[in-house]
């Protein structure tokens, strides 16, 4: 006999780096698995690991976790933690003067992705050139944070979509690494500047909190 399958709901979820919304499931006890088994490792790359698969998993396979930029993986995935637990998470933070235990709440429905000011994909170059950058996934975020040249120059290379050049349009991306790299090269310090604005200014999170803080003499709140 043929064990019956559950019904599960499902909800939309913009996901801002690919300009649309899609449907969504709350995670289920595999998934919790996933989470319980990356928090006993302590490992930080079993944790971003097990958060990619959940995504992928939760958008009925339709979004690929491992290629979202971190801010939309991150977004996904409050998303799924409030609609499969509660969008409600308490906390508690000490008063910086007084070390009096402060209540919180984070409402993960406040959470929200804002540009940064003056934020664009587009990046010129001089006055005959224009390169559309695509967001670094989020193992490759750390190597931008690294000091490593040559990583973060591949990681710049990898970032790198289309060149507009007079009349021509170029998809960087069919082109070898290794020209790539020589193309980035040839950049003025400048220039390559330019590109590492784009990084600096990615998209990030804000959120309102619920906050009363408690002082050893007053209520603040």
């Amino acid at each position: 006999m043929t064990l019956p399958q559950i019904d599960v709901q499902t909800f939309d979820v913009n996901i801002s780096s690919l300009g649309k919304k899609f449907k969504f499931r709350p995670f289920l006890v595999k998934e919790e698995k996933l989470l319980i088994m990356a928090a006993e490792s302590s490992d930080k790359g079993d944790m971003i690991n097990a958060v990619q698969q959940i995504v992928t998993n939760c958008s009925l396979g339709k979004v690929n976790g491992e290629t979202l930029p971190i801010f939309d993986l991150q977004k996904a995935f409050l998303e799924i933690r409030s609609m499969s637990v509660s969008n409600i998470i308490p906390l508690k933070s000490k008063c910086g003067h007084c070390e009096v235990e402060n209540d919180i709440v984070f409402d993960l429905d406040k959470v929200k992705i804002k540009k940064s000011r003056g934020h664009t994909k587009q990046v010129k170059i001089g006055d005959t050139m224009v390169i559309e950058m695509k967001y670094p996934k989020v193992n490759q975020i750390e190597k931008l944070l690294g000091e490593d040249a040559e990583e973060i120059y591949k990681v710049t290379a990898d970032c790198i979509e289309t060149i507009y050049h007079e009349d021509e349009v170029i998809e960087f991306q069919e082109s070898p690494l290794e020209e790539r790299l020589d193309f980035i090269g040839c950049f003025s310090t400048k220039h390559f500047a330019e590109l590492e604005i784009f990084m600096k200014l990615c998209q990030h999170f804000y959120t309102l909190l619920s906050l009363r803080v408690r002082h050893a003499k007053r209520t603040i709140q």
